[in-house]
């Protein structure tokens, strides 16, 4: 379907929705795997010294809460994904013995409050599968929900603002759009600007260090 999908912009394949538990548990444990080699990157570039409360929306395996948790004695994280993602969670929650610092909060982004007291939020490679309106609501939530001077971190597989590449973040948006209805792939421009106009302040964006294909989209709400 990659010619037509090409040709109208419009998906050909789209992902099933249900996962047996084992489906699941793989896919999780390989975005764990992955996570280990790429969380000393990621916990190294915010000094989250003094934070209380990281919120890792969509959290997947929270391989990287429990990180933060690690490298920062005082914080505290609270784990949001959808129930059947979180079976997988608890086992890496429990591994770390993070049971006392890491909240595993069952949920929907899109729909359920994320509270209130944030002092850190984070998305990981999962933006690329929403809308831009989608996107831009959710960045609103992560707003309010944060105390000020909260940082929120995006990271993702981004295009450059010219969006002439890099090639790993053009075929990732190629795939969004043959299996997803809405998802894109958004480079450093658009994802700043939607920062902007949600109210964040102090935007950039910065290639992250090996071995993270990254790119880091951050800003904090002042």
């Amino acid at each position: 379907g990659l010619h037509d999908t090409v040709m109208t912009g419009k998906p050909s394949a789209l992902m099933h929705q249900e996962y047996t538990d084992q489906e699941t548990r793989d896919y999780m444990m390989g975005m764990h795997n992955r996570a280990l080699s790429q969380s000393d990157v990621l916990t190294s570039m915010f000094n989250l010294t003094g934070k209380k409360q990281l919120m890792d929306v969509g959290c997947g395996p929270a391989t990287f809460a429990v990180k933060f948790c690690e490298r920062y004695p005082g914080l505290k994280a609270v784990a949001m994904d959808r129930e059947q993602n979180l079976k997988i969670a608890k086992e890496v929650v429990d591994m770390y013995n993070m049971h006392d610092r890491v909240k595993l909060l069952p949920g929907d982004y899109n729909t359920d409050s994320l509270g209130t007291g944030n002092d850190a939020m984070l998305l990981s490679s999962m933006t690329n599968q929403e809308s831009p309106e989608t996107i831009k609501k959710l960045l609103k939530k992560c707003y309010d929900s944060m105390n000020k001077d909260g940082v929120i971190m995006i990271q993702e597989q981004l295009l450059w603002g010219d969006k002439k590449g890099p090639k790993l973040a053009a075929l990732i948006g190629v795939n969004q759009i043959i299996n997803t209805m809405l998802g894109s792939s958004y480079s450093t421009t658009e994802m700043e600007n939607i920062l902007r106009e949600v109210g964040f302040k102090d935007i950039k964006s910065e290639q992250m260090a090996p071995p993270s294909p990254f790119i880091m989209v951050s800003g904090y709400k002042r």
